[in-house]
Formats: C-alpha cells, structure tokens, sequence
C-alpha cells in the first residue's frame, strides 16, 4: 500500500491485492486521523469481498462527518460489480482516471 496527499488535502491510498478482511486493519490504521476526504487508488485490487464493501461504508460516513468525500479510483471489474451490486456505487464517488504515461 502507498499513501500520500494531494494538494487538496484528500489522503491517497493505493490498494493492491485482495481487499479483504486480512486488509482492513491495515487500511483502517493508515487512514486513521485524516481530516479531509480519501481517495482509494483499487486499479491493483484483485478481489473485494464484504469486509472490505464494510470498510468502504465506514470510511464513506467518517468523510461525510467530517465534510469530506470518499472517492473509489480506477476500480477493476470485480470491484465496480460488486459495488453495484451492493449499491455502495451510489454513496461514493467512482471514477476512472486515465494512467499516466
């Protein structure tokens, strides 16, 4: 995982592997205390299951409450289904953004 900060203050994370409940932890940890919105980098993500469908709603409402976003970026097939699927698509951002070259 890589984490950083743009000049928007959004925290950026890049997820790689298995977003499941071995990850959340860790993910909770490095997001732990960030005062603005987040943005999740899930182009390396291979597979979401609920524990991370879970984190992503938890992570959507500490946003809100602190008036900021959450923001999905560049998420694979896999993840954008099951967002849908779950309607998890209709309370965050998701967007694709193209690779820089």
């Amino acid at each position: 995982m890589l984490s950083g900060e743009d000049a928007d203050g959004v925290a950026a994370l890049r997820l790689c592997g298995e977003f499941d409940l071995a990850m959340v932890p860790s993910v909770r940890s490095r997001l732990a205390g960030i005062r603005g919105g987040v943005a999740l980098d899930c182009a390396a993500v291979t597979f979401m299951d609920s524990a991370g469908i879970s984190l992503l709603i938890e992570l959507h409402h500490a946003c809100i409450t602190r008036g900021a976003k959450l923001t999905v970026v560049n998420p694979p097939r896999c993840v954008t289904r099951l967002l849908a699927l779950t309607g998890v698509d209709q309370l965050v951002e998701v967007r694709s953004e193209a690779a820089a070259p």
